[in-house]
């Protein structure tokens, strides 16, 4: 049976260091041969695995934070779909509205499957009714282009809508997705609100990670114990929470534990997109990012060395099937699959570039 292990890394960090030294004492017992040169190649490999882990260690240690909800807010949370603001901010948002703060809930992209927008809207309602956030405090809107398509008159009248929902909120923090090349639809609400933000906004504004492509040993350090790990003999999984990617620290937000347990049943809410899932692997503390206001990105991380690009080339020369098991990623943004999302593209009309 497999090890499932949820948001402790050290678990198969220290794993990794075990079967190391198990191939190094059978190294040294073997002496030589064949058998003995087989098994040092494997405690080499084993050794080079558990050294990353040890580093994913210690720069989760530097890259994430725990810290306090500052206080009762005005929390505005946007999210293209219904799922995301309680993956992002359930916690904080329960949190938030226990203390005596207003948190308002904006969805900007309903989903296009047949009768999945209205199934959807009805469980993002159950779920922020677990927390007491109800009626108009749970907007529906449809701001931004389909998945697969590239439409920037429609991405300018969004702003504009955004700006005004902002305007009539007055929050004191504004949570979004991060811009990091995991959907197309997160990215474009991320830069979106780079766009309308003027020096006189003094609310704070995050980024909340969830899912993207990008790998880093310096980074990701979650990212990389889940990639070691895989080669545990297959007996061991690691599911850690969502990466940065770069060097602005993640903040863990402290929860008092009924915040977390209403945060699970929020999760459990969303019973169209898997929800024994989500609350298996998106039960963590909420984890944020403070905006950069002065970054003007084009993509969310350079493709020419990441770990996609060399992934997706290794899927041209190898049976991609292969690959996707030793070197699983996603493959570029969702929406702009094996490419990732180049916000000049999806802004600029053919008229203007």
């Amino acid at each position: 049976m497999k090890l499932k292990v949820y948001f402790k890394p050290a678990l198969p960090v220290g794993l990794l260091v075990a079967a190391a030294g198990l191939f190094w004492i059978a190294f040294l017992l073997l002496g030589s041969g064949l058998i003995a040169t087989a098994v040092l190649a494997l405690a080499l490999f084993y050794t080079a695995l558990a050294a990353m882990g040890a580093l994913a260690l210690l720069r989760l240690a530097v890259l994430e934070r725990w810290q306090d909800w500052p206080g009762a807010a005005r929390l505005l949370i946007l999210a293209p779909h219904e799922d995301d603001c309680v993956i992002s901010a359930g916690g904080v948002g329960a949190q938030n509205s226990r203390i005596g703060g207003t948190t308002r809930i904006v969805y900007l992209a309903p989903d296009e499957a047949s009768g999945m927008a209205e199934r959807r809207a009805d469980e993002a309602r159950e779920a922020w009714r677990v927390v007491g956030v109800i009626g108009d405090n749970v907007r529906h809107l449809d701001l931004l282009p389909p998945l697969r398509q590239r439409d920037p008159q429609k991405l300018k009248a969004a702003a504009g809508k955004l700006r005004s929902i902002i305007d009539e909120f007055a929050p004191t923090i504004v949570v979004m997705p991060m811009f990091e090349g995991g959907h197309v639809h997160h990215d474009m609400l991320a830069a979106l609100v780079g766009t309308i933000l003027t020096d006189d906004d003094r609310f704070e504004v995050f980024e909340a990670p969830e899912y993207s492509p990008y790998t880093s040993l310096w980074y990701t350090p979650h990212r990389v114990v889940a990639l070691c790990s895989r080669w545990l003999f297959g007996l061991v999984s690691y599911y850690g929470p969502p990466d940065g990617i770069d060097s602005r620290p993640v903040a863990k937000f402290r929860l008092d534990p009924a915040d977390l347990e209403r945060k699970r049943h929020m999760l459990a809410a969303f019973e169209s997109q898997n929800a024994p899932s989500l609350v298996a692997t998106r039960s963590y503390p909420d984890r944020l990012v403070a905006f950069d206001r002065n970054a003007r990105r084009r993509t969310p991380f350079d493709f020419r060395w990441s770990y996609l690009r060399f992934v997706l080339a290794a899927r041209r020369v190898l049976p991609p099937r292969l690959i996707d098991r030793l070197l699983p990623v996603q493959l570029g943004t969702i929406g702009r699959e094996c490419n990732l999302t180049d916000w000049s593209e999806e802004w600029t009309t053919a008229s203007e570039s």
